[in-house]
């Protein structure tokens, strides 16, 4: 007969009972009933709950109830009051209930069921690790297990470790022995590791190139200088080698010396592409994969493990560990590099260093900068000794602006200075064609001295340009035409473009693409490099390009000091970067472009 609906209610009809059912109950009735029936079932079930909450403040291993059961959402409201009367807290999470001894917050993971599950796939670098404890778990029961022998070239030794399992001291005891004779093992195993790499064929070739590496010159001298002072500072060129070698070498001591696996250095970068970078260099120059002796530790990534003693990672990961361990136990060394590049984590690095360093007489602390302003950090650490290593006298020959107007032929107008930032940021098109009342100091400075300037052995086409030039502009235009300059008439080799920040980066990249030979990817690659980018992205300004491409990266200044691209010939540079300035108005901080500094426009040539 099917169901029909009456007033919110369900009536099965039939002939015996049907009349009677219409006659015998109107809606008023029903509804009496059905409130009454619900009100029963409340009242058993707060009698229920009542009974649970005694039962679990009785329970000391007990912490809380957790009910899915619909009744409980209807009588929530009364399944509170009871929990507060009776001194615990009650919490309802969608369609779960939980009553517990202690308060509970606004929102339980593990009680979500709209949660989306992802799967979680284990880095190398922490499987490493677990094998590496598995492993030194058993070398401990072997060694606490009776006689272990230790087999190396020079040193061969038989020691004999005793049971003394009754006294507390005497369990101590033996965990310290035990743990140096295995470090003492594995330290025999490194020197010996390190002996076979540096007779292969391959490690000779590697070690001839080392060698060829000014900072190799001033080796001895430098693991000197390290031994007897606790702080030195080191400035060197670029390209001398001094962060790829430096903690290398000290390792390499370390080992050598029979004392490899007491040795733990940290080496901080600044950005994570320096660090994974370092990396990847230095575990190739030792010959083993990355993530043995050689790792690096980022945010949200890394390669490390149980027998990593050079560890590359960001001066935000050091100051991690410094927050759980803060005299950096077991750390003998501490890098730390570009210190030349004043940010907010590098600059409190050094002042929590500065302290610990009374505490841990044996740490060395070795502070690196390219530049050459490292007396300012060796006044800040009482006077610390300065190391300088020259860099390769390579011949570099600069064009400046009235040098690259005349060079390539390109007229400077009013209007082709303006940079195309897109349909999105037409305000900012339309922002350059808006003249300033007010002139900056730099403006100003500039003018004068392109009024007393003489440029007589340019053509009037330059002297035309230079005076229609506009400083305030980036000249995605004038960078264009020099590319397509060097791509024509210039030898083969990679051009690295200094640009301000990834807006100015990506709105140059689409105007590059849109031309018929910069946009050609048979003839040359366009790349870009900055720190928001993926690291897998980041890679590819490493690889070298296919034969008769020319590769074009487009990078802050961020790919000034931190990282060194082998192939790069040609560097076209805006003279522009973006710092963090206060806005007054606003109240805020802010990036904006202003003009680099000589020590940053030096580091550029060099």
């Amino acid at each position: 007969y099917g169901i029909i609906p009456h007033h919110g209610l369900f009536l099965i009809p039939n002939r015996r009972f049907c009349g009677y059912a219409a006659e015998q109950f109107s809606d008023d009735e029903y509804e009496c009933d059905f409130e009454n029936h619900q009100a029963s079932s409340s009242v058993a079930n707060i009698d229920e709950w009542k009974w649970k909450m005694s039962l679990l403040l009785r329970n000391e291993k007990d912490q809380e109830i957790v009910s899915r059961d619909k009744r409980d959402r209807r009588d929530y409201e009364q399944i509170s009051n009871l929990a507060k009367r009776m001194g615990l807290y009650s919490e309802m999470y969608g369609k779960v209930v939980v009553a517990s001894k202690v308060p509970l917050p606004n929102y339980r993971p593990d009680l979500d069921d709209k949660r989306p599950q992802r799967e979680v796939v284990i880095p190398l670098g922490l499987q490493r690790r677990v094998e590496g404890l598995l492993q030194e778990h058993l070398d401990r029961s072997q060694l606490s297990s009776g006689k272990v022998t230790y087999n190396s070239d020079d040193a061969k030794f038989i020691d004999q470790v005793e049971d003394v399992n009754q006294e507390e001291t005497a369990d101590s005891f033996l965990d310290d022995s035990v743990m140096e004779k295995v470090l003492q093992k594995r330290s025999l195993r490194m020197r010996n590791m390190q002996r076979t790499w540096q007779e292969s064929p391959e490690g000779k070739k590697m070690l001839d190139f080392r060698k060829s590496l000014p900072s190799f010159r001033e080796k001895e001298r430098l693991l000197q200088a390290i031994a007897q002072n606790q702080v030195i500072v080191i400035s060197g060129e670029t390209g001398c080698g001094k962060t790829t070698q430096l903690p290398q070498y000290i390792l390499e001591s370390e080992i050598e010396s029979g004392r490899g696996a007491f040795c733990s250095i940290i080496c901080t970068q600044p950005r994570r592409i320096s660090a994974m970078a370092v990396s990847e260099r230095v575990s190739a120059e030792r010959g083993e994969p990355l993530g043995e002796t050689v790792g690096y530790k980022v945010r949200l990534e890394g390669m490390k493990g149980k027998n990593t003693h050079l560890l590359f990672c960001t001066s935000g990961i050091l100051l991690r560990r410094l927050l759980s361990d803060r005299n950096l136990n077991g750390i003998t060394h501490v890098f730390v590099d570009e210190i030349h590049e004043r940010g907010m984590n590098e600059d409190f690095l050094l002042i929590v260093l500065k302290d610990l360093l009374p505490r841990r007489r044996d740490l060395r602390l070795v502070l690196m900068s390219a530049t050459l302003n490292a007396e300012l950090f060796s006044n800040y650490f009482q006077g610390a000794p300065m190391i300088h290593i020259p860099g390769f006298a390579y011949p570099v020959k600069a064009h400046f602006l009235e040098d690259v107007l005349e060079l390539t032929g390109y007229k400077l107008s009013p209007f082709n200075q303006i940079d195309d930032y897109g349909q999105e940021k037409m305000w900012k098109t339309q922002k350059q064609l808006v003249p300033r009342k007010r002139k900056n100091q730099i403006t100003t400075l500039v003018e004068d001295a392109l009024n007393k300037s003489s440029f007589e052995t340019y053509s009037p086409r330059a002297r035309d340009s230079l005076a229609s030039w506009v400083p305030d502009c980036i000249g995605f235009n004038l960078i264009e035409a020099v590319l397509c300059h060097i791509c024509r008439k210039e030898r083969p080799g990679a051009v690295l473009v200094f640009m301000t920040g990834w807006e100015d980066i990506s709105c140059l990249r689409d105007q590059l693409k849109a031309h018929p030979l910069l946009g050609d990817p048979n003839r040359v690659l366009l790349l870009t490099c900055h720190g928001s980018m993926a690291t897998s992205e980041q890679k590819l300004i490493f690889e070298r390009p296919p034969h008769n491409v020319r590769k074009v990266i487009l990078a802050t200044n961020m790919a000034e000091a931190s990282i060194t691209i082998n192939d790069i010939v040609f560097v076209v540079d805006c003279g522009k970067a973006k710092e963090t300035t206060y806005d007054a108005l606003n109240n805020t901080p802010c990036l904006l472009p202003s003009w680099i500094s000589q020590a940053s426009a030096r580091q550029v040539r060099e």
